[in-house]
């Protein structure tokens, strides 16, 4: 199943707020000050189960290698996935990060049956011409 993301704030307000950098594993710092951060704190925080880090704009919380990705190439992902190098386990976004499509998948064929007038169990699906014969409950 794929993901939805939300939707990136504008580069240009990202630009404005926050700045790539070498010194947090995070790969941003803040360029701006708030109630919760100075100018060149590290922007974002480790996520609890240690996957990847987090950060907050606009309310709306973020993966920070996704924002790391759009500040780095000026492409915003969208839906797309931004995808850590095989190598960087640590998840570190000052690394090498990849755009990714994901590959869509045929929807599975459910098994769609109901009951003829005949009271047999057939499939819906006009393609599938087998019919199942069944014991009447009845």
């Amino acid at each position: 199943m794929a993901r939805t993301y939300h939707e990136m704030p504008p580069l240009w307000w990202l630009e404005e707020e926050l700045e790539l950098s070498d010194q947090h594993p995070s790969g941003l710092v803040w360029k701006t000050a708030s109630r919760h951060h100075e100018p060149g704190d590290q922007a974002g925080i480790l996520r609890s189960d240690g996957r990847f880090y987090t950060i907050s704009l606009l309310g709306t919380k973020y993966p920070a290698h996704r924002v790391v990705y759009y500040l780095r190439t000026g492409v915003n992902p969208e839906n797309k996935d931004v995808l850590h190098d095989k190598d960087n386990v640590a998840r570190d976004n000052r690394l090498k990060l990849t755009l990714s499509q994901r590959k869509t998948r045929p929807a599975p064929k459910y098994r769609r049956r109901f009951r003829d007038e005949e009271g047999q169990l057939v499939y819906r699906d006009p393609e599938m011409i087998y019919t199942f014969v069944t014991k009447n409950l009845n």
